[in-house]
This record gives structure tokens, sequence and C-alpha cells, in this order.
């Protein structure tokens, strides 16, 4: 019995051992080796490809720059899409894309380099807005029926959505038509309500905003404009249907916005607790500079965050509105004398005031 147990243990011990032969310097593993090929011909045509392409060239990029609110804050930025109509440099927009910027630059797709434009005019309650650009050469896109649209025609989006960096097309349906939709908006108004809107499935998100909705041709049928929520919905987008947009277009084209005068500064009152951080008297008055814009006319002349405009051509600021009240005598073009107070003392400025690039609604 014993010996038995002794040949299971030895057994059991060889069982477990494991012999390992060194491998020599010149024994190498052999490589795994395949045929790849790889066709580089094009593959066949795609008549969206061809839309796109087409279309391309009347898209924009609409990059805005605003004022933060709170007091010495830095310049927001935000960017949406826009859209060709007329080779001079007239695009159209979202009127969501441009409210409230001190700002508006555009990229071209076509070679132009990019500018600085003016916002002709706008109407919140159709969320559309015109920009003019001093470029002229572009090429407008052209422009279709949406009244001619059917349940189930393809349509394709065009826009620069979530700050990807480059162009974005989507494909889809129209799916449905004459929607209405319910935006909720700042303040005490309630949701602004939109009627007449084409409904796709094509993807519409942040930053598709004011870019073309084309048919199969690469016609304008709609302006994109709003996505439904993430938790309530998918693959639900909205355009302004152009049959709605044009007219609003025209009306604002051929009443355009008042010029108004423009300083380029965000202004805050002078409390206590500003004029103590500042190094400033606690009875200063005027209208404290809480930001500048850059490229704008303040900026241009070397005003600052922290000064505090006084008097305008001798006209004295003590408030915030004052100053407002002051430049609405001024036009753009005109050069005015700034005086501001600051920790160094009191200084005049020369300021030549520009064009406000979104004018307020009247």
């Amino acid at each position: 019995m014993r010996k038995t147990l002794l040949l299971c243990l030895v057994a059991l011990l060889m069982s477990s051992c494991i012999s390992f032969t060194p491998r020599t310097e010149d024994e190498t593993t052999p490589a795994v080796t395949a045929d790849l090929e790889q066709d580089d011909a094009p593959p066949p045509r795609s008549r969206t490809a061809d839309v796109v392409e087409r279309v391309l060239p009347s898209l924009v990029n609409v990059r805005v720059s605003g004022l933060s609110q709170s007091v010495l804050g830095e310049e927001t930025k935000g960017q949406g899409s826009g859209v060709v109509i007329d080779a001079d440099g007239v695009i159209v927009t979202n009127y969501h894309v441009v409210q409230d910027a001190v700002r508006v630059r555009i990229f071209f797709q076509d070679g132009h380099d990019p500018v600085d434009g003016k916002v002709v005019g706008t109407r919140s309650d159709n969320d559309l807005a015109v920009i003019k650009v001093p470029t002229t050469g572009l090429t407008p896109i052209e422009i279709g029926s949406s009244e001619s649209l059917r349940l189930g025609d393809d349509v394709i989006a065009l826009g620069f959505p979530l700050g990807l960096g480059g162009p974005t097309v989507t494909k889809g349906i129209v799916s449905g038509k004459n929607r209405k939709l319910e935006v909720p908006r700042d303040g005490s108004d309630g949701p602004l309500g939109f009627e007449g809107l084409l409904q796709t499935d094509a993807a519409i998100n942040p930053g598709n905003s004011g870019g073309p909705l084309v048919d199969t041709v690469g016609r304008l049928v709609g302006i994109n404009t709003a996505a439904a929520g993430a938790a309530s919905a998918e693959n639900v987008g909205f355009a302004i249907a152009i049959d709605t947009a044009l007219p609003v277009i025209e009306e604002i084209l051929a009443e355009p916005a008042e010029e108004r005068a423009w300083l380029g500064v965000g202004i805050a009152v002078v409390d206590p607790l500003a004029a103590d951080e500042l190094g400033l008297d606690r009875e200063q008055t005027g209208a404290l500079i809480t930001q500048t814009v850059s490229g704008a006319p303040a900026a241009e002349a070397g005003l600052e965050a922290g000064d505090v405009i006084v008097a305008i051509e001798g006209e004295t600021v003590e408030t915030p509105d004052d100053l407002t009240r002051i430049l609405t005598d001024f036009d753009p073009g005109d050069t005015i004398a700034v005086e501001i107070v600051n920790a160094d003392g009191t200084d005049t400025v020369e300021v030549t005031l520009a064009q406000r690039p979104v004018p307020p609604e009247e």
C-alpha cells in the first residue's frame, strides 16, 4: 500500500513539471503574411455627393461673439450656419444664431477670405436674420419650393454642428409638413411659437441652425432651425419652410434696421464695491466698462475693462443709461471724445464709432 502511494506521488509531481527549452539567438517566430490589395478606383457616382458638391459653395459658417453678463467678464463665443442667397453678399441664418451678438464673422466654403458681417435685420418671431458682407462674387444657392415637397421626399441638411471643425452633411426624408413648435425663451414672456415648419429625420444638431435644407437637386427648401429634445424624441428636426421664409427675408431687405452708432463695450453701474476694487472714490459715478469687444471701436482706441466713462463730447455721463442715450445722437463713423476715469487718473480718448453689428428689434 505504501509503495502504491509513493508511486502515485511521484507520478503527480512529474506531471506538474513543465520543461522549457531556451531559444537560441537565431530562432525567430515566423511572420504572419496576408495578401492585401487596395482598389483605388472611385466608387460609383453618388447623387447625394453631387448635390453636396453643388451646394457647399453657398454654405457659410457664422461665428459670433457676445458679452457675458458677469462684471469684468470675457467675450462669449458661439457659432451656427448660414446660406448665401445673393452673389453680392446677402446671407440668411437664424435669429437665435446672431441674437445678442456684438460681432458676426463669416467663414466661406468657396475660397473667399473670412469677413465681418453686418446684420441687416432680424425677425425673432420667425427665427430669421439677414446678414450682409462686403464680399462679391459669391455663389448663391438655387431656391426651390417647400410646397412642392411630398411626405417621404429625400432632403439633405448641411451645416456646422457641435464645433466639429468643418461642414457636416446629413440626409433624411420629409417626415412632416406644416408642423407647429413651441420653443422656450428667456424672460417672463411665454414660449415662442412657430408654424408651417418642415419636419425631417435628417440629423439637425446645435450648430446646424441657419444652414440649408435642400432637395435632391440642391435647391433650398428650408432653413434648419431646431431639433426636438433628445429625451422626448429621436430623429426629429425642424426647418423653416422656404415658402414661409421668403416673404420675411424680402421684408427685411426692403426695410433694413436703422443704423446705430456702436462703441463695443459692456457697461455697468459703478457701485461702492466696484469702486473699491478699482481703486476709485466710492462716490464715483459714470458707466463702468466691464468688457470690450476685440476689433470694436473702444478696444481699437485703447479703452479697457475697469475704465469708467464720465463724459462724451463734454456731456456728463453719470449712469450707463446716460451713455446709451448720448450715443443715439451720433452716427457710425463719427469720432467722439470719451473722457474716462481709472486708477491712474483722468484721460480723454478719441474713438471712431462703428455700426452696431446686430441692431435691436424695434
